[in-house]
C-alpha cells in the first residue's frame, strides 16, 4: 500500500512517477509540475477518493519518479511512456475522458499538427495518448511556437507574392503559402518535431547546430541567429541530458 514513507523524499522538480505493484509491474504513471505535492496529494484524504485511486493505492508498493527540466518535457515524457507500457490504471483512472493525439500527416507537402481524439488508418504519424485536450493543444502550441510550422486548414499550394497571414508577420509560421521555405525544408522542420516527439532529443540539436554553423560560414548571420534561437527554445523545454540521465529513475 502507498505510505507517506514511500513519498517522503520526492523532490519538488518537475517530471513524471511511477506507481508499481509488487511485481514491479508498472499500474500508473502520471506527470507533474511539482513531484512532491502531485505523489504526496495521493496519501492525503484517501477516504474520500474515488474507487479507482483508492484501489491503485491499495496495490501500490513502490513509487519511482524522472526528473525533467520542464513541465513540458515532463507531458511529452509521460504520453510516450505510457503508450510503452500501456499500464492499467492509466485506462482505469481516466474513465469517461477520450485520448487525445497529436497528428502529422506525413504525406503532406506541408503538414501541420493537429489535436484529435482517435488513431486512424491512414499516413499519418500519432503521438500519444496524452492525459487532455488542454495539454495536447498546449503541446502543439509549444512545438509551433518554435519550429513554425503553418496553423491554416487548408492545402498549400505555394504561390510567389501570396499575400502572408498573421501568423507569418509574427513570427510563428515559415511562409510556405508563399513560397518562402521549400518542401524540403519544410520537411526538415518537421521531421525535427517527430523526432522529438519520439524522445530522440541529441539527434534534434545535432541536426540544428549543423543548420547553424553552416549558415554562419555561408555569411548567413541573419538565417544563423534565426537558428540558434530555435535551438535554445528546444534546449529550454527538452533539455539534452547526457546518454543515461533520461533512463535513470531513482529507485
Amino acid at each position: 500500500m502507498l505510505t507517506k514513507d514511500m513519498v517522503q523524499d520526492i523532490p519538488t522538480d518537475p517530471g513524471v512517477y511511477f506507481f508499481h505493484g509488487s511485481s514491479g509491474k508498472i499500474l500508473y504513471i502520471g506527470k507533474a509540475k511539482c513531484l512532491r505535492k502531485r505523489v504526496r496529494s495521493y496519501v492525503h484524504n484517501v477516504k474520500n477518493r474515488r474507487t479507482k485511486i483508492k484501489r491503485l493505492i491499495r496495490w501500490t508498493e513502490s513509487v519511482n519518479y524522472q526528473i525533467c527540466q520542464s513541465e513540458q518535457e515532463a507531458l511529452f515524457l509521460e504520453s510516450r511512456l505510457i503508450l510503452e507500457h500501456q499500464p492499467s490504471y492509466n485506462t482505469a483512472m481516466k474513465y469517461g475522458r477520450k485520448a487525445c493525439y497529436i497528428r502529422i500527416d506525413i504525406g503532406d507537402d506541408f503538414p501541420r499538427l493537429e489535436r484529435v481524439e482517435a488513431i486512424q488508418s491512414d499516413r499519418a504519424r500519432y503521438f500519444g495518448p496524452l492525459s487532455s485536450r488542454r495539454w495536447t493543444d498546449e503541446a502543439i502550441d509549444v512545438l509551433q511556437r518554435i519550429f513554425m510550422i503553418r496553423t491554416c486548414q487548408d492545402s498549400i499550394i505555394p504561390r510567389v507574392g501570396h499575400r502572408t497571414c498573421l501568423q507569418y508577420d509574427i513570427k510563428r509560421c515559415t511562409g510556405p503559402c508563399a513560397a518562402l521555405i521549400t518542401k524540403e525544408l519544410y520537411r526538415e522542420i518537421i521531421m525535427n518535431i517527430i523526432n522529438l516527439l519520439e524522445g530522440e532529443y541529441d539527434k534534434v540539436q545535432t541536426n540544428l547546430v549543423a543548420k547553424r554553423d553552416t549558415a554562419s560560414t555561408m555569411l548567413k548571420f541573419e538565417q544563423a541567429a534565426a537558428i540558434h534561437k530555435q535551438l535554445e527554445r528546444v534546449q529550454k523545454v527538452f533539455p539534452f541530458l547526457d546518454a543515461h540521465r533520461e533512463k535513470k529513475r531513482k529507485e
